[in-house]
């Protein structure tokens, strides 16, 4: 990372930019991406457009805005991610000798408008992407499976679970190196696989897969990491369903111990979820008092949550909350949940995006 930074200290003493000095201004921004320093990635991307766009050079352009949507996408500010892949589409799809780059920012823009709930649109994305690598034979087993696992969590939200489970299969029979941030990994595309089986009620082979998916996890991103939870808390809310509750708790308590000794940053919903799957089994085992004091910190997550993908979440865990302090002889408090709880959903059921205002 050094000898990345000498080069853009350096280059900036020249008197006419070129196009290489855009290049390592973003490959010092992607590397920053890469350890998580959004806002020193943010910075350096910027400069890069700054550049790009005084030698008029559209794909270079194309591939800062690009990075710039990647950057957006990481810090959960969707709509931005959205507005940079789109202006990156714009300019390379007049050339066709970056068809494959362009498949990427395609692929991309869906995992955006998946997570803010947009499916429609998604699949429309995703449509672009599987039609370019097709007409241009792209040979990326890596893209191949990150646009099966896309089109496999459409179909699981859109409730399309052969679909679904047919499409996380057959990702998983690519063989790939996941390369950045946004490249799906094996062991995703295994626990997704396992939700799929949970749903269906196939609950043996839902344990295997999350324990399929736990095993890669462990080495890659490693045993420390926060994503881990993402699996734990699977296994914990699977063995909660078919009653294994002292197993549940394990498998919550060690992603809550992972989470609150991470060192690495992390989506605050991964704690609100795991918070909520313990407080869930303190319920089952009749323990108000640990429940309340789990889902307290649970609830005061939930309300700082704005996206509509989350709002499902957020109002079981506020009315989980309230029914507990109700328990607890606290109606005051409770009441005052369930209003909010209310509010939420009087806002999901009447609130139509702009897209959708037709």
């Amino acid at each position: 990372m050094a000898s990345v930074l000498l080069t853009i200290t350096l280059l900036f003493g020249r008197t006419i930019p070129g196009a290489e000095d855009c290049v390592s201004l973003r490959e010092a921004g992607l590397a920053e991406y890469e350890m998580g320093h959004y806002a020193r990635a943010e910075e350096f991307i910027r400069k890069a457009l700054v550049l790009t766009e005084t030698i008029n050079n559209d794909c270079e352009v194309a591939l800062s805005y690009s990075a710039l949507g990647d950057i957006q996408q990481a810090k959960r500010q969707f709509a931005d991610a959205e507005r940079d892949y789109r202006k990156a589409i714009s300019l390379l799809s007049h050339h066709r000798e970056r068809s494959h780059a362009l498949a990427t920012v395609w692929r991309n823009l869906t995992a955006a408008s998946t997570a803010e709930g947009r499916y429609g649109e998604a699949l429309a994305a995703l449509k672009e992407a599987s039609r370019l690598v097709a007409k241009n034979k792209v040979e990326d087993p890596c893209l191949n499976a990150q646009i099966l696992t896309n089109l496999g969590v459409i179909y699981y939200h859109q409730r399309k679970m052969a679909k679904a489970q047919s499409s996380f299969l057959r990702a998983t029979e690519f063989q790939f190196t996941a390369n950045n941030l946004l490249d799906v990994d094996l062991w995703q595309i295994i626990n997704n696989l396992g939700r799929v089986y949970q749903v269906t009620r196939q609950y043996a082979k839902s344990e295997d897969a999350y324990r399929r998916s736990l095993q890669l996890a462990e080495v890659r991103p490693g045993r420390s990491d926060p994503n881990l939870s993402i699996v734990l808390d699977n296994l914990g809310s699977l063995y909660a369903v078919t009653g294994r509750y002292h197993e549940a708790e394990s498998q919550f308590q060690r992603s809550l111990a992972i989470l609150e000794q991470s060192r690495t940053s992390f989506d605050a919903m991964f704690m609100m979820r795991t918070l909520y799957g313990l407080g869930g089994i303190y319920l089952l085992e009749n323990d108000a008092i640990r429940a309340e004091e789990m889902l307290a910190r649970a609830a005061e997550i939930a309300r700082g949550r704005v996206l509509a993908v989350e709002m499902p979440e957020v109002v079981d865990v506020l009315d989980t909350y309230a029914k507990v302090l109700k328990d607890l002889s606290n109606s005051v408090e409770a009441q005052r949940l369930q209003m909010e709880a209310q509010r939420i959903r009087a806002s999901m059921a009447y609130t139509v995006r702009v897209g959708n205002a037709k």
